[in-house]
Parts: structure tokens; sequence; C-alpha cells
């Protein structure tokens, strides 16, 4: 089994008028692993897609996608700094319309 380092920075992303109110929540979380490869990249997110050599049922992104969208935010995969992976997801901040 590999070790290392998960790193969850939640810097505030506030709106540039002068009440200040908060946006989005932005998140970030990077590991220091082998990375994935920008044309891989578009399709972790797919249902049932796995890396060759790999466990799990191909389901754990492609869920987290879902329910990142189902709240009105975004979710995206990029190299990290230094190495790894990073995954990049916003949340709007406030009450959802349900109309």
């Amino acid at each position: 089994m590999r070790s290392g380092t998960v790193l969850v920075p939640l810097p505030p992303w506030w709106s540039r008028c002068a009440s200040r109110v908060p946006l989005e929540s932005r998140v970030s979380v990077r590991d220091q692993g082998e990375g994935i490869s920008p044309e891989l990249a578009p399709r972790v997110f797919r249902q049932f897609w796995r890396v060759k050599r790999r466990g799990g049922a191909g389901l754990g992104l492609f869920i987290v996608k879902g329910l990142v969208e189902a709240h009105g935010g975004t979710i995206a995969v990029h190299q990290a700094p230094g190495g790894g992976a990073e995954f990049r997801f916003t949340m709007p901040v406030g009450t959802p319309d349900f109309g």
C-alpha cells in the first residue's frame, strides 16, 4: 500500500461588490500519486471507467460529478502542481431555488 498526503485547501471566494457576498465555495483536492494524463482527464467522470489494473467499479467519480452538478456546481480534474492529480469543484452558496 502506498501512502501520501491529500491536501484540501478551502479559500473563500467572494463577489467584488461592496458587501462582499460569498458567491460559491471552491474546493480543491490534490494527491501526490501518478496524476492523470491530459488525454485521460475527460474520461475519469464516465460511468464504469477505470484505469487498467486498478480496483473499484468505476462509479465513484461518476457519482461525485452527479452530486456536484445536481447542486448547481461544477467539477474538473487537472495535473497538480508538483505532480499528482487535482480535483476542483465549486458549489453555489445559499439556498437552491426549487421553484
